[in-house]
């Protein structure tokens, strides 16, 4: 990725499509590691060539670690909640997201994970319940909400106890997706031989290849961009968490790099549709990871690992398109999407 032309690229104007990014714990150190194992040099990734970085400070409401529930809300809803709420205030008042609020004024919105469909993030963008751990509720909540595209893992929660799955109330969500006219792919190949003009779900439990959110990611943009007034895609990549956790070097780099791809996929399509806003951020920092070159083998970088849960360090932003430039410098993770909402031209909740 040329950088320079990037930066030469206008930012102006208002974007028609928004492709938020999220690396899950995805912190500086991580990122600083994935580019030295990857390309023995620091400052490499393909996102990091992005003309716009700021910061983001990622205290929750109650907190100053947060974890995935309240960041996912602040990410979502411009909102801060206490750790574990999902799509409500501290008080329990529901909160509109940006994805809602998209489809609300006729946009077509994807949400995509490789994690749990159910999880922390994608559940906040579209469900409002006070726990992260009422799976079931928030599956209800999805299944209802009418957006073009549900990709992510674990069908459980959709599904009644009969059918495998862990619902009690009998409810199965799967079927009533096919009845609201949804059709299923678990590969990119099969998404891309859908109908166009049906929305689409997709429970992929194997998300191994780093390669596999971008090959969805691409199919997903060319889809939901057929409609005329634009799309939102939040698309979030779970390993760096995960890496951070376990304080796994392998899982860290995977984790990153799996972004970086996805990453590259949407800069592609945002060069071929400069209407597109691309910005890769993270929910917050897991694993307080710091790295540094190895002058003897530079694709093997030291790394080192303070802690095995969240951080309270900020994360990076980096912006791509019309509107980028409204990202730099330090902001609160709750700015992100009230920025999204003023370049959409709507106006998120507010206290």
């Amino acid at each position: 990725v040329d950088a320079a032309k990037l930066a030469g690229i206008p930012r102006g104007g208002f974007p028609r499509n928004i492709i938020l990014i999220i690396g899950d714990g995805m912190g500086q150190g991580a990122i600083n590691f994935a580019s030295l194992h990857a390309h023995g040099a620091p400052g490499r990734l393909s996102f990091e060539q992005f003309p716009v970085r700021g910061l983001a400070r990622t205290a929750s409401a109650d907190s100053r670690v947060t974890d995935s529930a309240a960041s996912g809300t602040a990410l979502a809803c411009g909102r801060k909640t206490n750790n574990g709420m999902i799509g409500m205030t501290p008080d329990r008042k529901k909160c509109r997201s940006v994805a809602e609020l998209a489809r609300a004024t006729g946009r077509a919105v994807g949400v995509m994970t490789s994690d749990q469909l159910t999880g922390a993030t994608p559940a906040a963008f579209l469900a409002h319940v006070p726990s992260r751990k009422m799976a079931q509720e928030i599956a209800a909540d999805m299944a209802s909400s009418g957006v073009q595209a549900l990709i992510g893992a674990g069908a459980r929660p959709f599904l009644p106890e009969k059918s495998g799955g862990v619902r009690k109330d009998g409810r199965d969500l799967i079927a009533e997706l096919h009845a609201a006219g949804y059709v299923q792919a678990v590969t990119p190949a099969a998404l891309r031989q859908l109908p166009a003009d049906r929305p689409v779900f997709g429970f992929v439990e194997d998300w191994s290849n780093p390669e596999l959110l971008a090959g969805f990611a691409t199919v997903l943009c060319d889809r939901l961009g057929r409609d005329p007034e634009g799309f939102f895609l939040m698309v979030e990549g779970c390993d760096p968490d995960r890496g951070g956790h376990s304080n796994d070097p392998d899982r860290s780099a995977h984790g990153v790099l799996s972004v970086d791809f996805l990453a590259r996929a949407a800069l592609d399509y945002a060069l071929a549709h400069p209407d597109t806003l691309v910005v890769v951020t993270a929910d917050h920092e897991t694993g307080g990871i710091s790295a540094a070159p190895n002058r003897e083998n530079p694709r093997r970088p030291f790394i080192a690992y303070s802690a095995k849960g969240h951080t309270g360090n900020a994360v990076d932003i980096f912006a791509f398109g019309p509107g980028a430039d409204r990202f730099r410098g330090v902001l609160e993770n709750t700015d992100i999407p009230k920025i999204f909402a003023e370049l959409f031209r709507f106006r998120l909740d507010q206290p």
